[in-house]
Formats: C-alpha cells, sequence, structure tokens
C-alpha cells in the first residue's frame, strides 16, 4: 500500500524539477511511511512513497523491466502474483525483486493493454512506455484505490489524492471548486465520479483504464460487474460456491511479509472472515474492535464472543464525543468533503490497529454482496406500501407520520414507520435513492441557496448518478439491483473512501475479501429470493458458515458500522455545531440558506426531527473548507 504521483510532459521537455517532484510526494508521505523514492526519465517523472508490505527488501519503486524501457509504480497488492510470475519467467521474463509490483510491469510487455484484465487485487498504477511514449494508468475493478489525473496541454498530471495535485501547483490546476460536485456531496456525502471537488481534476473511474499519447486521452472500461441472474442455480449450489470463493479470497489476502491482523466489529462479515482466517492459518490471529460510550451503538460484547471462539489476540478502543480537536485531522485526511460519519471510528480504529500490524483485513462489501442491509428489505416493502394511492401516501399518511418524535438510540419502530412514510416519495426506486441522499433531491429547492443553484447549473448540471445506475441496471427494480447499484456507486464511492483514507492516514493497509471480484461477480449471479428471508438478509452466507459462525452472531439483528452523531451535535458537538454553522461568515451559508440551517438546528436540539445526516455533512464541509482555505462560492 503506498501513494503514487507523477508528471507526463510530451511537448519535449522536462516534465518538471525534482525538488517540485518532491514536493508531490510530501503531500502523500502518510500513504508511504517507509521511504521515497522518485524518477525523472525525458517526458516523465514517477513519485512513490511506500508502505512494505511483500517484498520489504527490494521492491522500491519505480520498477522497470530488463532494459529499462517500460517502468510501473503501483499503489496497493496484487494478490495473484506468484502464479502470474510463475507463468512469466517461463516465458523468458527476467526478474530482479520478488514483490507483486514487477509482475506488472512484465505482464504489461507480455499482454499490452489488456494486462490489467488479468490482475487480482486492489490497485491504481501507472505504467511509463518509453518507445510508445505512452503513460497508462488503471484501477481496480471496485475502486478500492483512488487515482486523480489532471491534462492540459500534452501535460498530464496524476496522483493518489487531490491535495497533491493543488498544493504542488504542478498540475495547473487551483483551488476552484466544482459545483456539480459539490451538489453530489450535499446530495449523498460523497463526490460521485468522475468528478473530484476541483475543477480541472477528474477522478478515473474503477474499473477502467486511461491511456495518454500524442493522440491525447482515451478511457475505457476493461470489467464490468455481471448483472444477470443465473435463474438454473440452486440453493445448494450457491452456498457451497459461496464457502469456497470466500474461503479462497481469506487465504489469499493472508501474504504478507509483514505483521498482520483483522478488524472486527462482531458483525456476520468481519466474524467470517476471522473465522474463514483460524481455519487458514496455524498462527494465532490479531483482533480489533472499537466500540462507542453510548450503549445501543457499542457491539464490543459480540466482538468478544469470535475473539474466544477462535482464541484470538484481542484488543478494544472506545472512541468519545471528545473528538473536536482531531476532526480538522480526519477531514484533511480525507482529501475531498466527505460526509460518512463512520470514518471517525474507522481513524481512531486504524490509528490503533497500527500500532501491532501493518496489514488488516476487513468484512467490507458483506452488505452489498451478500444483501444484507435493511434498506434492501425496505425496498421489498416500500414496493408494496407505493401501491396505496398517492393522495393518500402524500396528502395523509406522510404528514401524520413526519409528526413523529425522534427517538434516542440506534433504532426503533417508530422511526422505522418514520422512515418509510416520510416523506412522501413518488415511486419505491425515489424511496430508495432518498434513503441514500442527505439533502435530498426533492429539498434542492428549498435548501439550496439561488446562487449555489445557479452556479451548479452553470457548471453543467447535477446529475443524480444513482438514479442513473438504476436505469442501467438490466433487472428490473428488487433487492437484486438495489445491491447492483450501491456496488457500483455507494461503495467505490463511500464505503472504499472511508476504508482507503482513514487507513491511509495511518499507513495501514486494509483488504478485504469480500471485494474479490470472483466472488462479487458469482455472488451478483445468485437469484435475489436466496438472500432474504422474511426481514433477515445474506442467508447465502450465513449457511455457507453455519458450521463456523455461532447463530448469535450470524442470527443477530443487522446493526452497521453506525455513529451516535445525532447525540453528539445535541451533547459535546453543540456548541461547536452552531458556531460553525450560523456565524455569517459561515462557506457553507453560500450554499444552503442560513434559515434552513437555523431550522435545522432548532429542530434537531428539540428532538421534531433528526437532521444529524444533513448537519454532519454541513460540519464537515465548513471544516474541510477552513483546513484547505478553499471558497465554496
Amino acid at each position: 500500500m503506498c501513494g503514487v504521483c507523477g508528471v507526463v510532459d510530451l511537448n519535449n521537455s522536462p516534465p518538471l524539477r525534482s525538488e517540485e517532484l518532491d514536493a508531490m510526494c510530501r503531500t502523500i508521505e502518510h500513504r508511504g511511511p517507509d521511504g521515497t523514492r522518485t524518477m525523472i526519465r525525458g517526458s516523465v517523472a514517477f513519485g512513490h512513497t511506500r508502505l512494505s508490505v511483500i517484498d520489504t527488501e527490494t521492491g522500491w519503486q519505480p520498477i522497470s523491466n530488463e532494459d529499462d524501457s517500460v517502468f510501473v509504480i503501483l499503489n496497493g497488492e496484487i494478490y495473484n502474483f506468484q502464479e502470474l510470475r510463475t507463468e512469466l519467467v517461463e516465458k523468458g521474463h527476467k526478474f530482479r525483486t520478488n514483490s507483486d509490483t514487477e509482475v506488472v510491469v512484465h505482464l504489461y510487455e507480455e499482454d499490452g493493454l489488456d494486462f490489467v484484465e488479468r490482475l487480482d487485487g486492489m490497485f491504481a498504477l501507472a505504467v511509463w512506455d518509453e518507445p510508445n511514449k505512452r503513460l497508462v494508468l488503471a484501477r481496480d475493478r471496485i475502486g478500492k484505490k483512488p487515482l486523480f489525473y489532471s491534462e492540459s496541454e500534452g501535460r498530464l498530471s496524476f496522483a493518489s489524492e487531490t491535495k497533491t495535485l493543488v498544493e504542488s501547483g504542478v498540475s495547473g490546476a487551483n483551488k476552484e471548486v466544482d459545483h456539480v460536485a459539490l451538489a453530489s456531496y450535499l446530495t449523498y456525502g460523497y463526490v460521485a465520479e468522475p468528478h473530484s471537488i476541483f475543477k480541472g481534476i477528474s477522478k478515473l473511474p474503477p474499473a477502467h483504464v486511461l491511456v495518454f499519447d500524442e493522440s491525447g486521452i482515451a478511457i475505457r472500461r476493461y470489467w464490468e460487474l455481471n448483472s444477470n441472474i443465473d435463474s438454473s442455480m440452486s440453493v445448494e449450489d450457491a452456498v457451497s460456491e459461496t464457502r469456497r470463493l470466500s474461503d479462497k479470497a481469506v487465504s489469499s489476502r493472508l501474504i504478507s511479509d509483514v505483521p498482520l491482523g483483522f478488524f472486527l466489529s462482531g458483525g456476520l462479515d468481519s466474524s467470517v472472515v476471522v473465522g474463514a482466517a483460524a481455519r487458514a492459518s496455524s498462527a494465532k490471529l490479531k483482533t480489533f474492535s472499537i466500540g462507542f460510550e453510548e450503549e445501543s451503538f457499542s457491539e464490543l460484547e459480540y466482538a468478544r464472543t469470535i475473539a474466544d471462539k477462535f482464541n484470538t489476540d484481542h484488543e478494544e478502543f472506545v472512541v468519545t464525543s471528545d473528538l473536536v480537536g482531531d476532526l480538522e485531522s480526519i477531514v484533511r485526511f480525507a482529501d475531498e468533503p466527505f460526509a460518512d460519519s463512520s470514518m471517525v471510528p474507522m481513524y481512531y480504529l486504524s490509528r490503533q490497529t497500527r500500532q501491532h500490524v501493518t496489514v488488516a483485513l476487513s468484512g467490507d462489501g458483506g452488505d452489498e454482496v451478500f444483501g444484507g442491509y435493511d434498506r434492501y428489505i425496505g425496498l421489498g416493502i416500500a414496493q408494496k406500501y407505493h401501491r396505496i394511492p398517492g393522495f393518500i401516501r402524500k396528502g395523509l399518511i406522510g404528514p401524520v407520520a413526519g409528526l413523529i418524535p425522534e427517538s434516542p438510540g440506534k433504532s426503533s419502530n417508530l422511526r422505522r414507520v418514520k422512515r418509510l412514510t416520510y416523506p412522501a416519495t413518488d415511486s419505491a426506486e425515489a424511496w430508495y435513492t432518498g434513503w441514500m441522499q442527505q439533502f435530498r433531491k426533492d429539498d434542492h429547492a428549498s435548501a439550496f441557496t439561488p446562487e449555489f443553484a445557479s452556479a451548479v447549473i452553470a457548471d453543467g448540471g447535477w446529475d443524480d448518478h444513482m438514479s442513473a445506475a438504476f436505469a442501467a441496471s438490466s433487472n428490473s427494480l428488487s433487492a437484486k439491483s438495489a445491491q447492483w447499484v450501491d456496488s457500483t456507486t455507494y461503495l467505490p464511492g463511500d464505503l472504499m473512501v472511508k476504508a482507503d483514507r482513514m487507513s491511509m492516514a495511518h499507513g495501514l493497509e486494509v483488504r478485504s475479501p469480500f471485494l474479490d471480484h470472483h466472488l462479487i461477480d458469482f455472488a451478483s449471479t445468485i437469484p435475489g429470493e436466496y438472500s432474504i428471508s422474511g426481514r433477515s438478509g445474506k442467508q447465502i452466507l450465513k449457511r455457507a458458515y453455519a458450521d463456523l459462525i455461532p447463530a448469535e452472531i450470524a442470527n443477530r439483528k443487522k446493526a452497521g458500522f453506525t455513529v451516535p452523531v445525532a447525540d453528539w451535535i445535541n451533547g459535546a458537538l453543540r456548541d461547536s455545531t452552531r458556531e460553525l454553522l450560523t456565524t455569517p461568515e459561515a462557506e457553507v451559508q453560500k450554499l444552503i440558506r442560513p434559515e434552513f440551517i437555523q431550522t435545522m438546528i432548532d429542530e434537531h436540539a428539540a428532538r421534531k426531527q433528526n437532521h444529524a445526516v444533513r448537519l454532519w455533512n454541513l460540519i464537515c464541509l465548513e471544516t474541510w473548507s477552513k483546513t484547505f482555505g478553499v471558497s465554496l462560492g
């Protein structure tokens, strides 16, 4: 796990000075704390900050082929590198190191631009092909590792984080925000690809390859998640193949030349990863858990159950609401505006874990892959509910549901009823996308200032990427199509950003077995009715590991990595929230009407409505604006 950056200039001029390349690398030193290597050669400048995991002695990058005509830098891990290396050696390629990265350069020699299709892993990489004067950028299929780029007049700059391109000044991009990206952030809590928060900088989408040469930029998709259901598959086949592929994904991610551990939440997904690893390894596992002072949000007791069952070396950490001092650091490491509140415990969990190990396996992706979210079950209920005539839902049920007071704690039946019926929507799909939204699309007109709304239109107009994903799904509206949409939007845009930025803040590599592309591709073909039974999801995964995971863990109600932000805003963050968001100098008041912000604060304090998600969105955005010195107007 590392940081990558570089500049390619095809105008027959040096790409940049060594001190400029060093400045780029310094912005991502946290991603690779073990050392930095750079290369300036003709038209290309590559920089790499390294977190040593495989071949710690000789695997420094950039790495070249035998005659130094092709170079590669990589952020991530290639899990099938040993098989690929054996094949490449048989074909006559000579290796200088034992690293997984060197496989990439020889595979590129062998397969050309199709090389990326054979890589199994998480990666963001750059290849410089000297004979063809060609730069190749690529991201893994799910988008676990980030890659940003900026191009202007025959010069392309790229990096693992936007701050590298903006703060170093090499890209020509300034701190002018993209208002379409801001609208995406306010709506969903993250900036959706291919936008970045800054004008002139783009994200390379997951599963895409970018080629930059004298012809300009060409981008193509090399993989797409299967959306075709295998109706001939039996339940037994689904269970056995899920077990086989999951075990294989876990075992392949145990390869490391440095200490390795496991995130353990007490939920099914992380418990399966720990259980499968315990079966595959003879060494005692190290597990790490995080909890909260608020009892209804803490799951440490369930994590202890799994730790005891598999006799792990277990450590716990409790998050308190006294995080005001750390929020600026958390936001800075997030790089772009980011409002998933679970980044807070992820930040602290990564910090504690890194004190003991360099690599951690997580249960990320289990819900998207195997249908674990409550909203998948809720979608089926919403489809039935939306058969009620609209004038009843909107004119009677919705307004009454809006009067239900907010209850403290993590869950309540009244809250579920309210979430189903208020605010009223036109369709089950609109209900689902509304569930995922923070500032709901229907509220944009009343929440956005006229100036911001006009700026969004001027920058190209906001496009709802989640609604577009539903339209692109080949399946009719169902829990299965929602899983596919989440896997192509929320998973790379939110969950992978959280995992990457918060772990890399502490130089910790996180691996996610459930996001093995062989496993996720197979799981996408499992008939939807196999996954959900009543109000419980992930039935196939539960059956696949029924012999390994205790029933009290497998069958307990889904909890999720939920954070008590509502309580924090009414408690320890109460004064700082008002001070941050209601001062006339607040940047967010250029985007959201001041009276709308004040109403949210007052209603939340009175527990009339739970505005925690929206207020947290603005807290993070205002903090980001101040931290990076960026005007939102």
